[in-house]
Formats: structure tokens, C-alpha cells, sequence
């Protein structure tokens, strides 16, 4: 009975690393999930990793078939476009309860993931701009003091982190930046609860948008080169 709770706890732990490094943006779609590298790296068993992922696999995270190790699933243009729609409102509905809630700290903690996402963007660390906005956005949505809102947003954000990571990097076209960090800090401090709710989604739209039309656009030859970024799309 102990090693199972134990091998049950190690598996949660498993789990719960791999489903922050989707979210954020740590793997790629296409990327393949190698059990025994991972329970190395882990020091564990293959047990609890292939109990971990089993779990991302009957969530959508991940992909398994029979034969092939797990993988990052390529998500089609229609996919992510149906999940932005689920999580438009999911989002205005926590941006919105967050600022009824929002302790005067929470100004402070958005300020330092901002600059952080800004510091990142300004070095072309990819990765690090992927998780402060990431850690952005949660920041206010846990504030919102409604665990099932977060998680049902975390599952969301937990199949599209991915894509969103690969074509930060990869769009060669880079739209104008927006203030919308700033503004929707400013409508949190004011309580304005239907202003931040709005401002959320446009951000999240805003980023998607770019995101989509890169993913609809006709692949183009690789000709080497630097190759500049999108928006995050949260």
C-alpha cells in the first residue's frame, strides 16, 4: 500500500510538470514524449511517467498511437479556433471576478510578470516571453478566487501552449505592440470589472488572430535566416 500511494504521488508530480511545461510552451506540436529519458530524468520508474501521460492523453494534451511514443498533437487551424471561442468567455468571466477581488498587491505581482514578458521579447528569449505571459494572465485569473474557472481555463490553455509557442517564434510578420498589459492592470486596480473582462479577450483575440493567419497561410520555403516573432497569444 505504501509503494502505490508513493508511485501514485510521484505520477501527480509527473503530471502536474508536464502540464505547466504544455502550458507554457516547452514543447512544440509534432514533439515526441520519450517515457524512459523522462523517468531518468525524473529518477523514477517508466511506471509513474507512462501513468502521467496517459492521463495528458485522455485530456487532449497529448497523443498516443499504438506503436509510436506520445506526442504533442498538431493542432488544424479549425481546432484552435473553436478553443479560442470556448475560452473567450471563460476568460472575461475570471478577469471580471479578479477585479471585484483584486487585492492591491496584485497591481504590484502584473507589473513585475510585464516586464518580465517585455525583458524576454527585447533578448528573443521566446520561451521566457511564452511563460510571463502565461504567468500573467493566471495571475489574474487565480485572483478571481474560483478554482473550477482556473482549471477549466488551464485545460484550455494546456492544449493550445504548444502552437502558441511554435509560431511566436516562427511568424515573420510582427504586428505593433499594445498597451493592453497596462490597460488591463489600470481597469483591475479600478475594480472595472466589465473593462477588464473586455481588455482580456482582446488581448487573447488579438494574439489568435495572428496566430491563425499564420497557421492558414501557404507554407513558405525555408531560406535560413533570422526569424522574427508574433504576438504571444496568451
Amino acid at each position: 500500500m505504501p509503494d502505490s500511494a508513493a508511485r501514485s504521488s510521484l505520477s501527480e508530480a509527473i503530471y502536474a510538470g508536464l502540464r505547466i511545461a504544455l502550458m507554457s510552451g516547452s514543447y512544440e506540436p509534432g514533439d515526441r514524449i520519450n517515457i524512459r529519458k523522462l523517468a531518468l530524468l525524473s529518477r523514477t520508474s517508466p511506471t509513474p511517467v507512462r501513468e502521467a501521460i496517459m492521463q495528458l492523453v485522455r485530456e487532449g494534451a497529448l497523443e498516443l498511437k499504438p506503436g509510436y511514443q506520445p506526442r504533442v498533437p498538431i493542432l488544424s487551424p479549425e481546432r484552435y479556433e473553436k478553443i479560442r471561442e470556448v475560452r473567450a468567455p471563460l476568460e472575461r468571466l475570471a478577469a471580471e471576478l479578479a477585479a471585484q477581488h483584486a487585492p492591491p498587491e496584485l497591481a504590484e505581482a502584473l507589473l513585475r510578470l510585464d516586464q518580465r514578458f517585455i525583458e524576454a521579447e527585447k533578448d528573443g528569449d521566446w520561451k521566457a516571453a511564452t511563460s510571463a505571459n502565461q504567468e500573467f494572465h493566471f495571475t489574474i485569473y487565480r485572483a478571481s478566487r474560483n478554482e473550477v474557472l482556473v482549471r477549466a481555463i488551464e485545460s484550455l490553455w494546456l492544449l493550445t501552449g504548444p502552437v502558441v509557442q511554435s509560431q511566436y517564434a516562427a511568424n515573420a510578420r510582427r504586428p505593433p505592440r499594445t498597451a493592453l498589459h497596462g490597460q488591463i492592470i489600470d481597469a483591475l486596480c479600478r475594480h472595472a470589472a466589465q473593462e477588464a473582462g473586455d481588455l482580456v479577450v482582446q488581448d487573447m483575440r488579438q494574439g489568435v488572430a495572428v496566430i491563425l493567419e499564420h497557421l492558414r497561410a501557404p507554407r513558405p520555403k525555408r531560406q535560413g535566416g533570422r526569424r522574427a516573432a508574433s504576438q504571444p497569444g496568451a
